[in-house]
């Protein structure tokens, strides 16, 4: 039995450090986008190990877990924060709902179960996961002859390298509808491989040496597994074109082929970039009309907030007791400035009625003279009346209108006397 310090210590070794296992699963971080977009379920990571793939799922913001054997390993993600179980991966896939995980990934634990526990782990996968999920396998290349013959045996616990046609096969046996088979990780072996130039001496020979080693030993080292429950899961698409960073060495005659992909690379690059500046624009956008909208929405609720604090001010105002006490004292109030106008309005309206009855009086000659013969016999009263009616003497007179009573002889005073009898004179003297 391996102890679980000795098989850690051996990954370190071997496997590569943290952040470089990190950049080569970074590489299915675009299929794992988009699938969480469509699929809101946990994804299940099988074996996770130093959990490099948990890491970059949190760093996504996508909800995960993790499965291992080991306790070294499980202590380690769980003082990271992450979430990760000690337990056998075929008892826990058994335990599990249908369609409970959007996604199920394995980096490197398929060779570890032999192909009859790797049956049955395909068909407690397929089940598990959603129908619109997907299932993620990565596992040594033995199309490398030297991954195949050599490096695939640093691991004691390997059973037997797995060639790519009979997974992606046992994987359709298990009823996976699509598989998707990606050569991965090439671009770490740094291979410097180039064609000779065809002008060249030898060219041909040197150039067929150099195809076979690259067919051969510069393999990619692993390779994916990508497989879909539905076949016409547009998901496939997307991992069909997952980036491969190396390319194969080319020919002189290739290159021209090789920059047009590459310039037509960088333009969808920069159109992907414009996007996403256009998008952040518009979040940005949103997010300063929504504060706007936040700030008149408070100010509502502050002035409902003074509405509601003065109605209940003038409720509490008009239950008072002292307001109640004080009610006579107001109608009383009410009362006196209504009555110190009353004879303001009267006299008003009697002006208004004796001006209607002298107009009246004035265009019938017949009532007219008995109103004269009336009024002479009550010189004050005449007097009253025309000043409520708001007529002068002269006018009067002019109208052929009552004549203004003249105070009694003996109630005149001497200039008076003077005045009269001037007056009297200037009668005779008109008249002759």
């Amino acid at each position: 039995m391996i102890l679980d310090n000795f098989y850690s210590a051996l990954e370190d070794r071997f496997r590569g450090s943290r952040q470089v296992i990190k950049e080569r699963q970074s590489l299915y971080l675009p299929l794992v986008d988009a699938l969480s977009l469509r699929v809101r379920k946990k994804i299940l990571d099988v074996g996770c190990g130093r959990s490099e793939w948990l890491e970059l799922l949190e760093e996504r913001g996508i909800e995960s877990e993790g499965l291992d054997t080991n306790e070294e390993f499980v202590t380690q993600a769980r003082q990271a924060g992450l979430d990760v179980s000690k337990a056998d991966v075929m008892e826990h896939l058994r335990q599990q709902p249908d369609q409970s995980y959007g996604l199920v990934s394995a980096f490197h634990v398929v060779e570890h179960l032999g192909f009859e526990n790797l049956l049955l782990f395909l068909r407690e996968a397929y089940r598990v996961i959603d129908d619109d999920g997907a299932l993620l396998l990565e596992t040594p290349n033995p199309a490398n002859l030297l991954v195949g013959a050599c490096t695939f045996y640093l691991d004691p616990t390997h059973e037997r390298p797995l060639p790519s046609a009979l997974l992606g096969f046992a994987a359709e046996f298990a009823g996976f509808a699509r598989v998707v088979v990606l050569p991965v990780n090439r671009a770490f072996l740094q291979n410097n491989l180039e064609f000779t130039p065809d002008e060249l001496p030898g060219a041909d020979v040197i150039n067929k040496v150099v195809s076979s080693i690259d067919q051969n030993f510069m393999q990619a080292p692993d390779y994916a597994v990508i497989a879909f429950k539905k076949a016409g899961n547009e998901l496939a698409g997307i991992a069909e074109s997952l980036t491969l960073h190396s390319p194969l060495p080319v020919s002189a005659k290739g290159m021209e082929e090789v920059n047009a992909l590459l310039a037509q690379r960088r333009d969808q690059e920069e159109v992907n970039a414009l996007l996403a500046h256009r998008c952040d624009q518009e979040a940005e956008l949103r997010a300063a009309h929504l504060a706007e909208l936040r700030a008149v929405h408070l100010s509502v609720i502050a002035a409902e907030d003074r509405a509601r604090r003065s109605q209940e001010h003038v409720i509490a105002l008009l239950s008072s007791s002292s307001w109640r006490l004080s009610s006579p004292v107001r109608g009383a109030g009410v009362l006196l400035r209504n009555m110190a106008g009353l004879p303001r309005k009267a006299n008003s309206f009697a002006k208004l009625f004796l001006r209607h009855v002298a107009a009246y009086i004035r265009c019938r000659p017949r009532l007219k003279k008995r109103a004269e013969s009336l009024l002479r016999r009550v010189p004050k009263a005449r007097t009253c009346v025309v000043l409520y009616a708001g007529l002068t003497a002269t006018q009067e007179v002019e109208n052929g209108a009552l004549p203004v009573a003249v105070a009694p002889a003996d109630q005149q005073t001497a200039h008076s006397h003077v005045l009269h009898a001037d007056l009297i004179n200037a009668e005779s003297v008109g008249s002759e």
